[in-house]
């Protein structure tokens, strides 16, 4: 685990957890980072939470962030209400709201279908 409270600057290295005002990653396999802003160059990522941030080039488990900009980036998991650029992602904030919308509407055309059942039946 590493933490800094300023600037910060990792290449080629294998932490848990960085915690920093800004960071920067070049090469690096990092479980978690929490920063103010992010460069992050050819790393994978479990977690990243940052405001602003730049990912190029790598993997990131989820990131959360204020203002994304990604080229070349492959994440399961993306929550920021402004992302640039080239990311592949399998779940993010628009995807979630349709998906939490088709759940909502699952539910209650079933609800519908069991009442029309039980008046036919009952």
């Amino acid at each position: 685990m590493a933490n800094d409270n300023g600037t910060g600057a990792i290449s080629r290295e294998e932490y848990d957890e960085v915690t920093s005002t800004h960071l920067s990653l070049d090469r690096s396999a990092i479980r978690r980072v929490e920063a103010d802003q992010v460069d992050i160059h050819k790393s994978a990522v479990g977690v990243a939470s940052f405001d602003r941030g730049t990912i190029r080039q790598s993997s990131a488990g989820a990131v959360i962030g204020r203002s994304v900009a990604m080229d070349e980036v492959k994440t399961g998991i993306l929550i920021s209400p402004v992302v640039r650029g080239d990311v592949h992602t399998l779940l993010d904030m628009r995807s979630a709201v349709a998906i939490g919308f088709g759940m909502v509407l699952g539910k209650v055309f079933l609800a519908a279908i069991r009442a029309a059942v039980r008046r036919v039946t009952g």
